[in-house]
């Protein structure tokens, strides 16, 4: 839609206004319709609505994935970065699709983006019809075990989680944070982007292997 297309909002959500200004409000307004339908349908069930699209305010009604990536070692690699800025932008419920939506995915790759994937606040698997099945099964018995390691740790993981998005909800403190969150002063840790914190456990990706770690 041309960015100059004229759309004649309420008043109170603006008036009258170029493209530009709505799109990435009627994201959020599609997901805040989907939320409270679902509550209407049934007040006794809590919703979950994911989305693609999102505004200011977006994570009162929807988790949000980043979008159809591609299966390659770039698109993992950015995956950290763009999850930590969903985070410092109030979104704390989001990931990428791992393995990759568009594209057929490498056992090695896909094993090491489930071993990353798996410590993100939101975690799925997804990828286009035309792309090979990307379940962790498809790719042979070894990255299968190296899958189930990692979703096991996830597992183990689930109470300390659940405490991470307690607190983003209370204070409004990402899940995932960058590494420098655990020295601000220090310059240099502002540079990293492939390491994060999940509360007070390091997560280090090297692409080639996955560390963990308790950072002091």
């Amino acid at each position: 839609m041309p960015e100059s297309n004229i759309h004649r909002g309420d008043d109170e959500l603006g008036g009258c206004q170029e493209h530009s200004y709505y799109h990435n409000v009627f994201g959020m307004l599609m997901a805040r319709s989907t939320f409270e339908g679902m509550k209407l349908a049934n007040e006794n069930k809590r919703p979950f609505v994911l989305t693609r699209a999102g505004f200011i305010g977006s994570q009162k009604y929807a988790a949000t994935w980043t979008g159809d990536n591609v299966s390659n070692w770039e698109h993992l690699h950015m995956s950290i970065s763009m999850v930590l800025q969903l985070g410092l932008s109030g979104q704390p419920f989001s990931g990428p699709d791992i393995g990759g939506f568009v594209g057929n995915a490498t056992p090695k790759l896909f094993g090491r983006w489930m071993g990353v994937g798996a410590m993100f606040p939101f975690c799925r698997g997804h990828s286009e019809k035309a792309s090979f099945d990307h379940e962790p099964w498809s790719f042979g018995d070894e990255c299968e075990e190296v899958c189930r390691r990692a979703l096991k740790r996830r597992y183990r993981l689930i109470p300390h989680l659940y405490t991470l998005f307690y607190d983003a909800h209370i204070m409004g403190t990402p899940v995932m944070t960058p590494t420098f969150f655990a020295d601000p002063t220090n310059p240099s840790l502002r540079t990293i982007e492939n390491s994060f914190l999940l509360g007070p456990l390091l997560v280090y990706a090297r692409f080639c292997s996955l560390y963990f770690q308790i950072n002091h």
